[in-house]
């Protein structure tokens, strides 16, 4: 944090300090699916030795099974809430309990200080506190410059700070998000750590997400992923880097996480009619070719303007299957969820292939029947 009458930059250190100093509760923010690596007990026993109320925040709930959550409410050692701010669940709880431990205060004045490492949602949280977007929220590390206060009710007021940098190892603050990824220099051992302890979680985990097979977790398990998703450099070798910030960033974001759970999918749905498309492939007499198949589309004026919601369809044509993703945030989002469809209905590919028509992403799977 910047001072703006001295020009200098305030230390996280004395920030976490005045926090524990100016506030009576506080929240401590963690990542519900690896508590651990995201605890500060040094923190922890200097809020216990002000005396202040703790409540233990496990945020992103939404992705570890019910049972886990329930195993770290009992080891945490004072009050837990878990929620998923993204979602807004479980956020009723936790300002039900800030209002509960702040009546039993006795004051007329009560302040709330939420601590944690960057990127474990901490102004989203504050956001979903208040139902609005006070604070600033983002998937990025150090969104959050300078200290601001949020009012919840008339007598509770929130502190939101910048993230607790406290992590020794490069790795782990790489995987939490300390880090921004893009100024990693090389992101392959922190790739490597991540799908080891998933590994060590639940071994069909890699295999289900990224549809391969494997005996060890190594370096040339990312070279596997990468040649899959087609990441390759100038002169054709597999881009590692680019590999392993994708494993990272897509843990990060919730889409690959240690459990396999039952997550229902929040945000836009789907259309599933791709006749608007298929249209076009009347007659076109090399359907066994993915790319091709996009070629033949790529001039098509009605395609070329942006849709309004994505579209994810399937139909039979003659003994193959078309399966198209159009209209996705980015190609690789489309690639997933066609790989997804291809699963659900049974089917073998034979070809794939992505790209752009026009303002939209296009990626588009020919399979057939087992």
């Amino acid at each position: 944090m910047v001072n703006k009458k001295m020009g200098k930059k305030v230390p996280v250190k004395k920030i976490v300090n005045k926090v524990i100093d100016e506030c009576d509760i506080i929240l401590l923010v963690l990542d519900a699916r690896d508590p651990e690596l995201t605890r500060n007990r040094e923190i922890e026993e200097k809020i216990r030795k002000k005396g202040k109320k703790v409540i233990y925040v496990l945020n992103k709930a939404d992705l570890v099974p019910k049972e886990i959550l329930e195993k770290w409410k009992s080891l945490l050692p004072g009050e837990v809430v878990y929620l998923s701010a993204k979602r807004r669940l479980g956020t009723k709880i936790l300002r039900d309990k800030i209002k509960e431990i702040a009546k039993s205060l006795n004051k007329e004045k009560v302040n709330v200080g939420i601590i944690g490492y960057p990127n474990v949602g901490k102004s989203s949280i504050i956001n979903a506190l208040t139902g609005s977007r006070k604070a600033i929220s983002g998937s990025l590390a150090g969104l959050t410059k300078g200290e601001q206060w949020v009012r919840l009710t008339k007598k509770i007021r929130l502190l939101d700070t910048p993230g607790v940098l406290e992590m020794k190892d490069e790795d782990d603050l790489i995987i939490s998000g300390a880090l921004r990824l893009e100024k990693v220099e090389n992101p392959v051992p922190a790739a490597l750590k991540l799908l080891k302890r998933i590994d060590n979680f639940d071994k069909d985990v890699i295999k289900e997400y990224f549809d391969i097979d494997y005996e060890e977790v190594d370096e040339e398990l990312i070279k596997r992923i990468g040649e899959k998703r087609k990441y390759l450099e100038k002169g054709g070798e597999i881009d590692l880097k680019r590999t392993a910030k994708a494993i990272i960033k897509e843990y990060q974001d919730g889409k690959l996480n240690y459990y396999k759970v039952d997550i229902k999918k929040y945000g836009q749905e789907r259309e599933k009619d791709i006749s608007f498309i298929t249209k076009h492939l009347e007659n076109f007499p090399f359907l066994e070719d993915a790319k091709a198949i996009l070629l033949e589309l790529k001039d098509k004026e009605e395609l070329k303007d942006k849709i309004k919601k994505p579209v994810l369809g399937y139909k039979k044509i003659d003994d193959n299957y078309l399966i198209i993703s159009f209209g996705e945030k980015t190609k690789d989002s489309g690639r997933k969820k066609v790989d997804d469809l291809s699963k659900k209905l049974n089917l073998e590919k034979i070809s794939e292939f992505g790209g752009k028509i026009g303002k939209n992403n296009i990626y588009l799977v020919v399979a057939r029947e087992k």
